[in-house]
């Protein structure tokens, strides 16, 4: 029944693609948007693109709050990882070109670039975030560092990486996201542009018509209508921004200049050929394990086929959502941590054609079966996530329970009903406390829009005076380049 209701909205929408937004679509629209932003605090800006013509845009929230800055066609927000896609089509550019060969070993091009990996690791595998090579982030988080506290870029990124003397797998054996893959890429457009990669950016988005985008050249630099992101522990915090990175994600950029590339994607001029705007939403190997392309993910949205990418990064979030059967794209960009992109994008998208919220998954917002509320003592301890997350469950002398990971701010969590607690700084994601079928205590996360992930309790470390002895010493770890004393 569900796929009979969403065929038929498709087919109905699609007979129509070429018309503006009817009164009845825009108004179900900006119903999306009725109490999303609360007052005083940060918001979005998103848009419709159809048929290769803007049909529908939103602006709501403040782009500064301490100045009460709002939110408008001129604000520039941090994209995070939907930035992906246009270091993608710049190697791609360069590929159409005759100066990049995408089979090509990566250091073909980066020739100082990792040099204790002996695989052959090619341009595709970055691309596709096949290659093995492991998340910058992830490494520094081995060191205690927790990356956007410090002011970190390319340059010390990379002498991170060349200091990696393996690699997670066999190049093109399987799939695992990670960011390092396309500062890698940032590197290479850099050295075979011959400029650096900030001013052959900005070059490559004018003539595209994305004059209002661009990265910083370093940290602090202010940018004209630059929004701050924002995340909520008991009031607004604004991000630091003291890690600046290019190629991963860090692109700043407006809703107008989001919505003419989208039009370009639905066959408006462009500076770009066709033959490398086609490539661009395409998969390069359809053999390669995952479903990524060229900076972007391939799957499906309401049974019907689906181009997207997903970012989030210190209260920046962002999503874009592409219907390629019926020419219509969904971009979101926010600045709070408050809500979620890709529901937000899904939810106008549903709205748009008209079908039930309810269609748009299968995920379940919470537990089938609520249990009686715990007591905080049945709750606290170590989990670990499927993802290998640890997950540590604590409380303040007020009796406020948190969830914290190590490098992340702890988050507090709400009572909902029974078993059910909910994000303070993520509205919708709830966390639910049972045991498993063999008695282990565990937690679950429901979202509306995501997979249920599970953690399951883990004991904590030994804390007797032999365990600790046996442990002491001094380690040292040449590729995170760690030194931790044990003592």
């Amino acid at each position: 029944m569900r796929c009979g209701v969403v065929l038929a909205a498709l087919a109905g929408f699609a007979s129509a693609q070429a018309q503006p937004l009817t009164d009845a679509e825009r108004a179900r629209d900006e119903a999306v948007f009725d109490g999303l932003v609360e007052d005083g605090g940060p918001g979005y800006a998103v848009g419709v693109v159809r048929d290769g013509q803007s049909v529908f845009f939103a602006y709501g929230g403040l782009a500064e709050v301490s100045h009460s800055v709002p939110i408008g066609p001129e604000t520039r927000i941090n994209v995070a990882s939907v930035a992906k896609q246009y270091v993608a089509l710049m190697v791609l550019d360069l590929a159409e070109q005759g100066r990049v060969d995408l089979k090509a070993d990566f250091r073909t091009y980066l020739t100082d670039a990792m040099p204790k990996v002996k695989e052959a690791v090619t341009v595709t595998h970055l691309l596709t975030h096949t290659s093995g090579v492991r998340d910058q982030n992830s490494l520094w988080a081995l060191t205690g560092v927790t990356w956007y506290e410090r002011p970190h870029n390319n340059g010390t990124a990379m002498r991170l990486l060349n200091a990696q003397g393996s690699l997670n797998f066999e190049p093109g054996s399987q799939f695992l996201y990670s960011n390092a893959n396309y500062i890698l890429l940032a590197e290479l457009v850099e050295a075979v542009s011959g400029e650096r990669f900030d001013i052959y950016a900005r070059g490559f988005f004018d003539a595209i018509g994305m004059e209002s985008s661009g990265y910083k050249r370093r940290y602090g630099l202010a940018l004209p209508n630059e929004a701050k992101g924002y995340m909520y522990y008991d009031g607004w915090i604004a991000n630091p921004q003291i890690a600046n990175f290019f190629g991963d994600g860090f692109l700043y950029t407006t809703l107008p200049d989001q919505m003419a590339y989208e039009a370009q994607l639905q066959g408006e001029p462009s500076a770009l050929p066709p033959s490398v705007i086609a490539k661009s939403q395409t998969r390069p190997d359809p053999t390669l394990p995952g479903g990524y392309g060229f900076g972007l993910e391939f799957d499906t949205f309401l049974k019907a086929p689906a181009i997207y990418h997903v970012g989030s990064t210190g209260g920046y979030n962002a999503y874009t959502l592409r219907l390629p059967e019926i020419e219509t794209a969904i971009v979101v960009m926010l600045n709070t941590s408050r809500i979620g992109s890709v529901g937000l994008g899904q939810r106008v998208a549903a709205a748009l054609l008209d079908v039930p919220v309810e269609a748009i998954g299968d995920y379940p917002a919470g537990p089938e079966t609520l249990l009686a509320r715990p007591e905080n003592a049945a709750v606290l301890g170590r989990y670990e996530l499927d993802s290998g997350t640890i997950v540590t469950i604590t409380q303040d002398e007020e009796g406020v329970l948190y969830r914290e990971i190590e490098g992340s701010q702890p988050a507090a969590l709400l009572h909902r009903e029974g078993n059910v607690f909910e994000y303070s700084t993520i509205p919708g994601l709830r966390i639910a406390f049972d045991n498993a079928e063999d008695g282990t205590r565990r937690f679950r996360l429901f979202m509306a829009t995501q997979g249920t992930q599970t953690a399951l309790e883990r004991p904590a470390p030994p804390t007797d005076a032999a365990s600790k002895t046996s442990l002491e010493g001094c380690y040292y770890n040449a590729e995170p380049r760690a030194e931790i004393v044990m003592e």
